[in-house]
């Protein structure tokens, strides 16, 4: 992988779908829909991340650049994808 920003879009993913499986309840309720919605974020953060790694070349500024904001808003939440669905 010879791409920087290949690399850093790699990270970013695999960090935040690493954030995601890390989540701990901690008394918070259990809500089937938000459970199925992180499970679908959790695919598609890591079907991007298994992408990138077989299709490098392609990766531009934006890509990463969303990758990073992804990380970001989960870290942010601290996985919580209730959290991320909350409407402000």
């Amino acid at each position: 992988m010879h791409n920087p920003l290949a690399l850093i879009a790699l990270i970013a993913y695999c960090l935040a779908a690493l954030r995601i499986l890390a989540y701990r309840r901690d008394g918070a309720r259990h809500r089937q829909h938000v459970s199925w919605v992180a499970w679908l974020l959790l695919v598609v953060l890591g079907g991007s991340a298994i992408e990138l790694a077989v299709h490098a070349n392609t990766v531009g500024y934006f890509e990463a650049a969303r990758a990073v904001l992804f990380a970001v808003f989960i870290f942010g939440s601290r996985g919580n994808v209730a959290r991320l669905l909350r409407s402000a």
